[in-house]
């Protein structure tokens, strides 16, 4: 072996070291920088999520029926027809019925008591209009 070849051997491995040495300490301070981005990164998203945790509901209800009107309109678009309400078409019957049975019911008394009172007020003689005194016609 010549001492060219030993010599560059040398240089090789020294900036093969060097270029290891410069390797690690740049992941070591990658390290060190993305564990402190990370915490921060949830350090921010724990607060937003405490911060907004009421509009994080909201937009779910808000989705909940955008989900819903995204579907009657696919329905619609696809040629099916909407169902039915037919609970609250019962619901509306029943609820007629219960109200015409109400007034069905108190009607005759109503009347009745109506009756009474203008029975009344007939025996009540009506008030009779005088003429002040100067202005009475002599009999």
């Amino acid at each position: 072996m010549t001492a060219q070849w030993k010599k560059g051997k040398r240089r090789a491995e020294s900036v093969a070291e060097d270029a290891w040495d410069y390797l690690v300490s740049a992941v070591e301070s990658a390290r060190s920088v993305g564990g402190s981005v990370k915490d921060r990164a949830y350090d921010i998203a724990d607060e937003a999520s405490s911060r907004y945790s009421s509009a994080s509901d909201r937009v779910g209800s808000v989705a909940d029926e955008a989900w819903h009107r995204a579907n009657l309109a696919f329905d619609a678009l696809s040629g099916r027809k909407q169902r039915q309400p037919w609970g609250w078409l019962a619901v509306a019957v029943l609820g007629g019925i219960a109200v015409g049975w109400a007034v069905a019911a108190s009607a005759p008394k109503a009347i009745q008591a109506a009756q009474e009172r203008f029975e009344d007020e007939e025996d009540v003689p009506s008030p009779t209009y005088e003429a002040p005194a100067p202005y009475r016609v002599a009999e």
